[in-house]
């Protein structure tokens, strides 16, 4: 029996329509954990003149809680519910979210309790 399987490399190779490109690797791993009660606590201060380029965030708890994490200014840029015993989130953006040159990302919480937060990403 012949094989009839062929590869159709243009999609890979479509120079006008990439399907995915990323312009730099993650190299930025940041982990904080707290037990506290957080009001916009810097987590990533980025280098002088740089910009932060977030590319994934994770977030745990044993018990349920709201995360905000929120850009200079206290703007919230994603707000998450976790609302169960021992949940966990986690989003990979397909593109970076793109920060203002020295723009800081920090975090809210709504009640005092142990969580776990990594943000993944990179500075230009």
């Amino acid at each position: 029996m012949k094989n009839k399987t062929r590869t159709n490399y243009n999609v890979f190779n479509y120079a006008t329509r990439p399907l995915f490109t990323q312009e730099h690797a993650s190299d930025i791993i940041l982990f904080n954990a707290f037990s506290a009660i957080q009001t916009n606590n810097p987590l990533w201060i980025p280098a002088t003149g740089k910009k932060i380029c977030l590319t994934a965030v994770q977030t745990s708890a044993p018990a349920g809680l709201t995360v905000t994490l929120s850009r200079t200014g206290n703007q919230p840029f994603l707000s998450i519910v976790l609302t169960a015993a021992l949940a966990t989130y986690s989003e990979s953006f397909p593109s970076p979210v793109r920060f203002a040159p020295d723009e800081i990302i920090s975090l809210t919480t709504d009640t005092a309790g142990t969580m776990y937060i990594t943000l993944v990403g990179y500075e230009v």
